[in-house]
């Protein structure tokens, strides 16, 4: 038995896309280039990267909604469950031993919109590396939980963990998203740097969003249109015995179910 919303879905898409077809006065040139194309990006496997260059960020937006809470992001390929829950303070994200880039310190607290303090929250937090790679999915890093883990929340809400500060990194810019994107649209394949959070708590809606940090270079130009202006943290320095750290700070609110 077929789906109503499918059908009344897949029936608006075909006619906006016969309008958009005789609005614009495409040819068979142009629709075997299309189709073309569409063909490349299912030949490389890129309709997963394809679609959340170009159609995530939307979809995110209109499914987790605005509110009095902190904004979702994104998810991005990259997530991998499962990561070891920290036990040991100070908490810090497992790392190489000669792991490359600036230490840095993140402090957050996690509350509902009325401000108290959501102490059973679980705070998943994944990110890159100096050199812009995740674990499990480039080549050089172990396919091990590297910058990945599960931080505690203290009975107040609070938050910490010890990392180091990620870099920005390029999607893959070799096949037809990345041609797009450059040869086609003139833009760049970076993604600013950023921290991945996964925040859930009994009675809210999952939160999953990511944190940018202020003066990055492409903040304002992000590949997979992620950054909103309400998750953009500036970064400062702080001492841990006699070392100079970066400090990124932040307050989650949570929306309820």
């Amino acid at each position: 038995m077929a789906n109503q919303r499918v059908v009344d879905l897949f029936d608006e898409f075909i006619e906006l896309t016969r309008d958009f077809i005789v609005r614009h006065g495409l040819r068979y040139e142009d629709y075997a280039a299309i189709t073309q194309y569409l063909i490349r990006v299912g030949e490389a496997g890129e309709w997963p990267l394809w679609t959340d260059t170009f159609l995530e960020a939307t979809v995110d937006t209109n499914s987790y909604g605005e509110g009095p809470w902190t904004p979702s992001a994104i998810e991005g390929p990259y997530y991998k469950p499962g990561a070891p829950v920290l036990t040991e303070r100070p908490y810090t994200l497992p790392m190489r031993p000669d792991e490359a880039g600036d230490k840095l310190l993140f402090k957050a607290t996690v509350r509902s919109p009325a401000g108290e303090p959501l102490a059973t929250a679980t705070v998943d937090v994944w990110h890159a590396t100096d050199e812009g790679l995740y674990s499990f999915i480039d080549a050089g890093v172990p396919e091990d939980y590297i910058l990945r883990a599960r931080v505690p929340v203290d009975q107040d809400g609070a938050v910490e963990f010890r990392s180091i500060r990620p870099a920005p990194y390029e999607i893959p810019k070799n096949g037809p998203t990345g041609d797009l994107l450059n040869s086609v649209l003139g833009r760049h394949t970076w993604r600013p740097a950023h921290l991945h959070f996964l925040v859930t708590a009994e009675g809210y809606k999952p939160l999953v969003t990511q944190l940018y940090f202020e003066g990055d270079p492409y903040i304002d130009s992000d590949c997979a249109e992620g950054v909103k202006p309400g998750l953009i943290i500036p970064l400062t320095k702080t001492d841990i015995d006699g070392d100079s750290w970066t400090l990124g700070e932040f307050k989650f609110v949570l929306q309820p179910e």
